[in-house]
């Protein structure tokens, strides 16, 4: 038996909001192009990067609210959003109960209007995970287990607490594991939510720390550009010998480098996480210190210049 709970709503919600964050970026791209390269066209263009990130977020988001479902089987109930899969067997459903509003639920994750996941609390029942897409707290159905209680909205609350009643009582008493159900992880991650990265702060950091440093390089160039001679040179091994360059157009191909360079150096590392997390490391400290690199072949043609 499949519980899809009504999701229109909140799917509607995220790809709205979705497709209005590429309308603007879109919009913004447009009207920036038309500017001569300067410190508020890069400003424009970081904006539009922004919000096309935006809108995947919103979109995977939709994603997720879309594919919420509750799974009854033989084993128990598995909980689905997007990538993440969360199973309860059978034996280890305490209660069934239903929402009231004097359980007042407060979710502190992702909550708009008819889409609710994440941590939070009901009054009388303490924490609460929440899978739901509930417009009031009487649409809730709180599973209660010893480790956890989630929160769900089936369409028809009654018959889901009469089915899972069902399956409680047809399935002999068990003693899985902790965590474990009939050899079922608790929680299941699709590709690639199970990438090492997810988990490596230290990695998520020095990412951090390259993007940073390749965007405000993207800058400075933007805001030193319409200082420039019409011919500058360069004069930086990165960049190849010593070239007079006919166009200052061309001290672009110092921060795109440096973008290329990045993009290959986190591929690499993200490929090497799977493996040996301190390879990655080294790759990802090596890639900020080819960003600074290239932050001095662009003082040095701004020197020269």
């Amino acid at each position: 038996m499949i519980e899809r709970p009504q999701r229109g709503q909140g799917t509607l919600v995220g790809a709205v909001s979705s497709l209005g964050a590429l309308a603007l970026a879109a919009a913004l791209l447009a009207k920036a192009s038309g500017w001569p390269i300067s410190f508020p066209q890069f400003l424009a263009y970081a904006g539009a990067g922004a919000l096309v990130v935006l809108a995947l977020v919103f979109a995977f988001w939709a994603y997720g609210c879309a594919s919420l479902r509750y799974a009854l089987e033989a084993k128990g109930l598995t909980l689905t959003w997007g990538p993440l899969k969360h199973f309860v067997s059978s034996d280890r459903i305490e209660d069934m109960v239903p929402g009231r509003g004097e359980h007042q639920p407060r979710v502190q994750g992702l909550s708009w209007w008819g889409y609710h996941v994440g941590r939070g609390h009901a009054q009388g029942l303490g924490p609460v995970l929440f899978f739901s897409t509930h417009r009031a707290p009487e649409e809730l159905v709180y599973v209660r287990t010893p480790g956890a209680t989630y929160g769900l909205s089936p369409q028809d609350p009654l018959r889901f607490i009469a089915a899972v009643k069902r399956l409680r009582e047809a399935i002999p008493a068990a003693n899985p594991a902790e965590g474990q159900a009939g050899g079922r992880p608790a929680v299941q991650r699709g590709l690639l939510a199970t990438h090492p990265l997810w988990a490596d702060r230290v990695g998520q950091g020095l990412i951090g720390v390259a993007l940073a440093v390749n965007l405000g390089l993207w800058g400075y160039v933007f805001a030193i550009y319409p200082d420039l001679s019409n011919e500058i040179t360069i004069d930086f091994p990165p960049i190849g010998d010593i070239t007079t360059l006919h166009s200052r157009l061309e001290i672009l191909k110092v921060p795109g480098t440096a973008t290329a360079f990045l993009a290959v150096n986190l591929l690499a590392a993200l490929g090497f996480q799977w493996r040996d997390r301190a390879v990655a490391h080294l790759v990802l400290s090596g890639t900020i210190f080819l960003q600074v690199v290239f932050w001095i072949a662009a003082g040095i043609a701004v020197t020269n210049a």
